[in-house]
């Protein structure tokens, strides 16, 4: 009786500290740098530097959003993107909209993710977005500087099935290089247009639970396992699948801390 009731204590915080090292994990934000050659890149953007944010899932009073505002302050990119999924809840709608009130002061462009279609999320909650920064839904900006175009182009949800490359790419002439913002990577499933050379996305939460070998158990996507996070090559284009922030239902994560990134696009040469 005195072993079985010791070894159930044993068990009882030893699953303890897997649930507190799970939540802890969520807590433990991390910055990742890459750099993007775009060989067509106009020499005007030789340098150019977005801020990756995705899957905020921001949930009530969290201090993330203080968290994310502080790191742009300090890296101040040139343009911060983000792919979607921004509120836990509707509970957190507010938190969300003076995240974006703030992020606001700064050039910013986002799209929409699955989780912004939930049915407590409205059509005029996503349209009232557009007020703080431009949200791209099949759609395009163009990004001057000295003189010179970027291209910008988002497409609406893929893993719902909402995303039109064509729509999106429509207004982009035919030689430009597209930076190309979406939810989901499940965009690699559709043909893709030779003018894109980056593709931001997340979605997978990185799994979100991963096994010690990295392994994601679940991505929620038609992908292959490889593809629930980092950077890979597709089609002569980089895509890179974020692990994100936040997580959906119980706040745990095991081997694959939340993130954001930082991109730096270069045209090559000795620059780089």
């Amino acid at each position: 009786m005195r072993w079985n009731t010791f070894t159930g204590l044993g068990l009882g915080i030893l699953g303890a500290a897997v649930l507190w090292r799970g939540y802890t994990n969520t807590k433990r934000l991390a910055l990742r740098t890459e750099t993007v050659i775009v060989p067509d890149l106009p020499a005007a953007f030789d340098g150019f530097r977005l801020f990756h944010i995705t899957d905020m899932h921001l949930r009530q009073d969290s201090p993330v959003g203080e968290e994310l505002l502080a790191l742009v302050t300090q890296l101040d990119p040139d343009l911060v993107c983000l792919t979607g999924d921004y509120a836990f809840t509707a509970l957190s709608l507010d938190d969300v909209e003076s995240f974006f009130a703030r992020l606001s002061e700064r050039p910013a462009v986002g799209v929409y993710g699955n989780a912004d279609y939930r049915p407590d999320m409205s059509s005029e909650m996503r349209a009232g977005w557009s007020r703080f920064f431009p949200f791209l839904s099949n759609s395009a900006l163009a990004l001057e500087r000295q003189g010179e175009t970027l291209w910008v182009a988002g497409v609406d949800d893929p893993h719902l099935g909402r995303d039109s490359l064509y729509s999106a790419l429509e207004s982009v002439p035919e030689d430009a290089p597209v930076i190309l913002l979406a939810h989901s990577p499940e965009i690699i499933q559709r043909p893709l247009d030779p003018r894109i050379r980056l593709i931001l996305s997340g979605h997978t939460h990185g799994g979100q639970i991963c096994l010690p070998s990295g392994q994601a158990l679940y991505h929620n996507t038609g992908l292959p396992a490889s593809y629930s996070s980092g950077r890979h090559d597709v089609n002569g284009a980089t895509l890179y699948v974020s692990r994100g922030i936040g997580s959906t239902r119980l706040p745990l994560r095991y081997g694959c801390v939340p993130e954001v990134t930082l991109f730096t696009l270069w045209r090559g040469g000795e620059d780089v």
